[in-house]
């Protein structure tokens, strides 16, 4: 089924149950409905959310819930009136002309935010997707938390061969092609399983060029143009010629973060928080053999761009509790408990000062790159109809993979696509 037509499927539920909404909480008490994952990057119930307690006198309660239920949940909330829970974790995505209607515009409370929130030090590229329409739209969201691409590789390999860091997608694709060892050594792995998988590799790619699928207007697929269709064939070059893993179109996460810490891939472009898994000698060959790099650009030029992922924070239109909802939003997103969670707790932090952080780069000295890369990186698009984008996305990724069409006969052919979804 259709994610549009489920959508509105959940709104005529929830709008027969209207009547049976739940009562406003009373003061000083807020729900937050997040991701598990995320609660315990806040340190869990004896984290940011106890902490609030005694400081403010604010009482969380706190509902767990899968990523796929998320956004149901708070749908069925929000139609049937509002006020179950006043913040919810919210992926870029859904921040759109869907839902946009539900959730509380910001503005008014970062603005009379105290000082030493500092909302600036929050990375423009992450708080400036929550702004909808782009780019000088209400916010409806504060940025919680993010990962980036980034391409980790094998230091050793590198020397070896003496093959210089790639700056532009040209160096990348001979640097793969001179350090593939049939039988040993991929010279690049990438996911390839169908579906999101990827889709969101080769939009990691993609963004490279500095900008997604869709126009900022969210009117126009962009996968026609010059610089996608080259996109396209550099992220499939590899694949196609041998230096990559045969059976790549069944790989996803596990595979190829497997492939670097077995030692069997020279380089990837990765989600970055991979990095601490990858560099635990405990559970890596590779761990102190690993370094990193910037995602090329066709140009060689503004290295880094790429695809961002991410949570936000998002307050119900209808919340009885705003004021307390704002001070939880804020304890989640400030400069110390941002610092403590990318620390202690495995957050991927969405403040510029954490990246600088002495203790944090002593720890992550790959944390200024990761700093660049989200600050030139962009989200994916932020449409109703995401769900169908990707699959339009991935299914002609992969026609192009298997050698079923031209990397321009692909990219044209998804566009039809997404244009008759999207018009």
């Amino acid at each position: 089924m259709k994610r549009s037509r489920r959508w509105l499927c959940l709104i005529a539920v929830a709008a027969l149950v209207a009547g049976l909404a739940l009562p406003a909480a009373a003061a000083k008490k807020v729900t937050l409905l997040i991701h598990p994952t995320l609660f315990k990057a806040a340190g869990g119930p004896k984290g940011v959310v106890a902490d609030l307690e005694k400081e403010k006198g604010i009482k969380v309660t706190v509902v767990t819930t899968p990523y796929g239920k998320i956004k149901d949940k708070a749908v069925l909330s929000f139609a049937a009136g509002g006020g179950q829970f006043d913040v919810v974790s919210w992926v870029d995505a859904w921040v759109n002309p869907e839902t946009i209607g539900f959730l509380e515009p910001l503005d008014s409370y970062i603005k009379s935010a105290p000082k030493g929130y500092d909302y600036g030090d929050l990375i423009p590229a992450l708080s400036g997707t929550t702004r909808f329409p782009k780019p000088k739209g209400p916010a409806y969201g504060v940025p919680y938390r993010t990962g980036t691409g980034i391409v980790y590789y094998r230091k050793d390999l590198f020397a070896a061969a003496k093959v210089a860091i790639p700056k532009t997608w040209d160096e990348f694709l001979a640097a793969a092609e001179k350090l593939n060892q049939p039988g040993k050594v991929y010279g690049v792995v990438q996911r390839g399983k169908p579906g999101v998988h990827v889709e969101q590799d080769f939009l990691r790619y993609l963004h490279s060029s500095g900008h997604g699928v869709l126009s900022a207007d969210n009117k126009t697929c962009l996968l026609e143009r010059a610089d996608s269709i080259k996109l396209l064939e550099v992220f499939g070059k590899p694949f196609r010629s041998g230096w990559s893993p045969p059976d790549m179109l069944a790989w996803g996460r596990d595979e190829y973060r497997n492939a670097m810490m077995q030692g069997r891939a020279a380089m990837g472009v990765y989600f970055s928080p991979y990095w601490g898994l990858m560099t635990n000698p405990k559970k890596s060959k590779t761990a102190d053999k690993l370094g990193w790099f910037l995602v090329p650009t066709l140009d060689g030029k503004n290295r880094g761009a790429t695809l961002n992922g991410g949570w936000h924070l998002i307050m119900d239109k209808k919340s009885k509790n705003k004021a307390a909802a704002w001070e939880l939003i804020m304890a989640l997103s400030n400069k110390k408990n941002q610092l403590r969670g990318a620390l202690h707790w495995a957050n991927g932090p969405v403040r510029s000062s954490v990246y600088n952080n002495a203790d944090y780069l002593k720890k992550f000295p790959v944390a200024k790159a990761w700093l660049t890369a989200i600050s030139r990186g962009s989200g994916a698009a932020q449409h109703p109809r995401a769900s169908e984008i990707s699959d339009a996305t991935s299914k002609e990724v992969i026609n192009y993979l298997q050698k079923k069409k031209s990397a321009k006969q692909a990219m044209g052919d998804a566009c039809k696509q997404i244009n008759a979804v999207i018009k």
